[in-house]
């Protein structure tokens, strides 16, 4: 069993020796509506992988054979044991390219309970803010930083496989970065933060012209657009473009959300139907604010 291959069927006995629980507690659970099913052609027992994930994190499970869940063996505790910080141990990993670690400590505190929130404001965070700052002394420093984030894209993406699915009448989200802006990642988490908070989400990537963004989420019928600001763009055409898209939005009553490191330089001020925030966590709260969702984000002192 394999979400990363493209299976995402648990049978009892796979759920049951995963938690190192019996087959007839899973059973039990399952009669008591605790997990919820899918029934094969012959009517055998299913268990959908995002069913059993969510069911975990709900009860605090341990996970005693991850790799029943197609998720590998990994580490179910924390770096400190190394004599390391968990910042700078995810800092070693992502300058040496070891992207396994990465995604077994993401998936790992995931399972644990912690939000995609927290997880993308902790130790990750301080680990590529440190990758960035690299090409003051190592002049292999944009190698580096090129690797680092395709791990942390392919870590987000397999975080976001095992969320629960959202409802097809769910509120629309649509996103990106707007154009001169070439990072992908903190758009994508943003992206991944909002389907947990109960968007539909659809994020547009890095360089998105922002008045097609407009348009689409106006067509569409979006409830809201988020932007992720996270370099220095041309000024003057961005806030151009940031005016005339919160007037456009507001108009339809679509709330616009804008952050990243540099978002403030080109915010519109005092403008209706618009939200700065300054951190994932931020957008989170937000977000279950406007769907009406809870968000629990675990935060530890793990720096």
């Amino acid at each position: 069993m394999n979400t990363f291959n493209g299976k995402s069927l648990l049978t009892p006995k796979e759920l049951a020796e995963a938690l190192g629980a019996s087959e007839s507690s899973i059973r039990r659970w399952v009669d008591r509506g605790d997990i919820r099913i899918s029934r094969t052609a012959g009517g055998h027992r299913r268990i959908p992988l995002r069913e059993a994930i969510r069911f975990i994190r709900q009860i605090g499970a341990p996970v005693v054979r991850p790799e029943l869940l197609g998720l590998g063996k990994l580490p179910f505790h924390d770096f400190e044991g190394e004599h390391l910080s968990n910042a700078e141990k995810i800092f070693q990993c992502l300058r040496s390219g070891d992207g396994d670690t990465i995604r077994d400590f993401l998936i790992s505190r995931y399972l644990s309970g912690q939000a995609l929130s927290s997880l993308f404001d902790g130790p990750l965070l301080v680990a590529i803010q440190r990758v960035g700052d690299l090409w003051q002394h190592d002049e292999r420093a944009i190698l580096i930083e090129h690797r680092a984030t395709e791990i942390c894209i392919e870590a987000v993406g397999m975080l976001r496989r095992l969320l629960p699915p959202v409802k097809e009448v769910s509120p629309l989200a649509l996103g990106g970065a707007p154009q001169g802006d070439p990072y992908q990642l903190p758009a994508m988490m943003a992206g991944a933060v909002l389907f947990e908070s109960g968007f539909r989400d659809v994020n547009f990537g890095a360089n998105t012209p922002v008045e097609l963004l407009g348009k689409e989420a106006i067509d569409r019928g979006a409830r809201l657009v988020w932007l992720s600001i996270s370099t220095p763009c041309e000024p003057k055409p961005l806030k151009a473009s940031l005016n005339k898209l919160v007037a456009d939005l507001t108009r339809h009553k679509i709330h616009l959300i804008v952050g990243g490191r540099h978002h403030q330089d080109y915010f519109p001020k005092k403008m209706r139907n618009l939200t700065s925030v300054q951190s994932m966590t931020e957008l989170a709260a937000l977000a279950a604010e406007m769907t009406g969702g809870k968000i629990n984000p675990k935060v530890k002192g793990d720096l």
